[in-house]
């Protein structure tokens, strides 16, 4: 898995692979030749000027993209044109960007000489009136042999940064084609961003990851906003002030959303006091400013925002420095904090490449392509970065959230058995000490009557033989099930042992019924199949009609698996113990309440039942309407 620091190398090199793209395809790309000769503005503080008194201003020349701030003011840029060589287009076309201008007046000499009136455009006129199809706006003007002058009027209540190229149309389509390229590509890359977070939140629902899914959701809007493209979107639902204000709105929206995620993104770490009062600070300013757009205040609201953007990002910048993970405990033990150097490199790059683009916006510096784009590259440093070090948090929360998982679930484990253990333990003694109470009773009169005779010799034998029983039963069961236990493996003719352990026995021989296939084979561990079959027989011997007789059958049988195997059942006639319970019958130490006056451990079938799986095969619970039986079968 790559580390944050890998992830933020592979966010740095797509960055600059980004930016490089961006600067040869967006205008202003050395091979778009501009044939604007000398710009200058005059800066009417009356907002009143008629094209007269401005025409006879004093201008003051600038190069670049025109960077006056929020103002009140109209600015007014003078517009020197080159000459077109004869053979050469008969027009030509102003573009100006970016699209948030609310309005930008041309006063075209040639135009006024023609009787024809001053031309407006900008965001607060229909999309219909435009001269020229493109996501900005554009004049259209003739084309003369020699130089000559041209006037525009800015008027805004947006920061007054106007960046202004005068193309032939062959070159300004030539343009619009790689803008909208560049734009779809941008904006899918943004939305991928989106897509990705989301994802991953939809798998685990981090909030900081819900967070940033809502924060990318209202910059895709801004930006495609910022691009023009709600101007056609929207051009048939709502008027061109409406859109305005749509806008307007939508700069404050991600200017909070922003903060929002940044402050709860910073709130997974330990924040100073006076971290948590400077990021509050800023959602309360964010508020603030949503007020005074709501009262009508424009303009103070926007440059206000313009700002707020700007000491926001020093003062996440200045916490991100102070960050530290909070204490592991019981509350925090999903949290995964993503390295401070990380976190704190993120922020840097924001306050330093975003500088140039805010404080263009504020007029303090001289703006260049880069000021007119700065949304676009807050939304891909933001996204990039952020995405990046998103999905490292996700995966390594997942991948904590799978060992706190798996720690559980051996806790529980580990729990289930140690109360297992303690129940064996407890049913073992309340087992031993009902079973060995009657021997060790007859034992103990045989001693205190201090006969010796053979009645009373019988019964000492006797209890000492059920005592030996019960024992072997115990160590058998914790030797062959509970314990790790090697299968010794030989080849046998299974009708012959089996009529050998039926001679064998010293009870009940004649009340067995004996239908047992001639020369079957098996090849299996002898000494478990022995001992299945006489715990089987035991079984029905003691639990069945002591009138009735036992039916012992061994015949060849296909398994359920298709697998040739030998099948061994052994069936009687319910006795005073009933019938058992089906659903406890293989547990450990299960004895029904009618066959607690018989001598007995419970283990005999759980041993069995365990030894015949560890064999390969089954032993079942087959009853029909008038006997027990049971049926084992094991592959040959």
């Amino acid at each position: 898995m790559r580390s944050p620091f890998g992830f933020m190398r592979l966010g740095l090199i797509t960055l600059f692979r980004l930016l490089a793209l961006l600067w040869l395809l967006l205008p202003g790309a050395s091979w778009a030749q501009d044939h604007i000769l000398e710009k200058a503005f005059w800066t009417d503080a009356s907002g009143g000027a008629s094209f007269e008194q401005a025409r006879a201003a004093s201008y003051t020349p600038y190069t670049g993209v025109l960077s006056k701030g929020f103002s009140r003011d109209a600015q007014w840029i003078k517009l020197t044109i080159a000459g077109v060589p004869p053979g050469g287009s008969d027009s030509l076309v102003v573009r100006i960007r970016p699209v948030f201008l609310d309005e930008i007046t041309l006063y075209d000499p040639v135009d006024l000489a023609r009787g024809q009136a001053a031309r407006t455009t900008g965001d607060t006129t229909p999309l219909a009136s435009a001269e020229f199809e493109s996501l900005n706006y554009a004049f259209v003007i003739p084309a003369q042999s020699t130089p000559r002058d041209i006037w525009l009027r800015l008027s805004t209540t947006s920061t007054q940064l106007m960046h202004v190229e005068v193309l032939t149309p062959r070159e300004m389509l030539r343009q619009e084609h790689s803008l909208w390229l560049v734009y779809s590509a941008l904006l899918a890359l943004i939305l991928s961003f989106l897509v990705w977070v989301l994802l991953a939140w939809l798998r685990d629902r981090d909030p900081v990851n819900g967070m940033f899914v809502l924060r990318q959701t209202v910059i895709l809007i801004f930006t495609a906003s910022f691009l023009g493209y709600h101007r056609i979107l929207l051009a048939d639902v709502l008027d061109p002030i409406s859109q305005d204000m749509l806008y307007s709105w939508l700069v404050l929206l991600s200017t909070a959303s922003s903060f929002a995620f940044e402050y709860r993104f910073l709130r997974e770490y330990h924040l100073p006091r006076w971290g948590h009062v400077l990021l509050s600070g800023l959602l309360v300013a964010s508020a603030t400013l949503a007020m005074l757009m709501l009262l009508g205040y424009k303009l103070t609201a926007l440059g206000g925002n313009m700002a707020l953007n700007g000491v926001g990002l020093i003062s996440l910048m200045l916490v991100s420095f102070s960050l530290q993970p909070r204490p592991t405990d019981a509350a925090n033990a999903y949290s995964y904090y993503l390295p401070k150097p990380a976190v704190v490199g993120y922020y840097v790059t924001i306050v330093l490449v975003l500088a140039f683009s805010i404080l263009p916006s504020l007029g303090v510096l001289q703006g260049n392509m880069l000021s007119v784009y700065g949304v676009l590259l807050y939304g891909l440093i933001s996204g990039l970065f952020m995405t990046s070090l998103l999905v490292v948090r996700s995966r390594q929360l997942e991948r904590i959230r799978v060992e706190v998982a798996n720690s559980l679930f051996l806790s529980r484990e580990q729990l289930a058995f140690e109360k297992q253990r303690r129940q064996d333990q407890t049913q073992l003694l309340s087992m031993l000490m009902h079973e060995l109470k009657t021997p060790l009773a007859v034992i103990d009169m045989a001693v205190s009557t201090r006969t010796s005779d053979g009645r009373t010799a019988d019964f000492v034998t006797r209890a000492v033989h059920n005592i030996k029983g019960i024992l072997d039963r115990c160590i058998q069961t914790d030797r062959m099930v509970d314990r790790e236990f090697k299968l010794q493996t030989q080849t046998f003719v299974m009708s012959d042992q089996l009529q050998q352990w039926l001679q064998d026995r010293q009870e009940g021989a004649e009340r067995v019924r004996a239908h047992i296939a001639p020369d079957l084979r098996l090849s299996s561990d002898l000494q478990c199949i022995q001992i299945i079959a006489n715990n089987l027989l035991d079984n029905a011997f003691k639990h069945g009609d002591a009138q009735a007789p036992v039916d012992v059958r061994l015949i060849a049988q296909v398994g359920d698996d298709a697998r040739p195997g030998l099948l061994l059942s052994v069936s009687s006639r319910p006795g005073p113990s009933g019938w058992p319970d089906a659903e406890q019958l293989f547990a450990k130490y299960y004895r029904s309440s009618s066959a607690q006056r018989q001598s007995g451990t419970g283990l005999g079938l759980y041993l069995s039942h365990k030894l015949a799986a560890q064999l390969g095969g089954t032993l079942r619970y087959s009853p029909d309407a008038e006997h027990i039986r049971f049926e084992l079968w094991l592959p040959t």
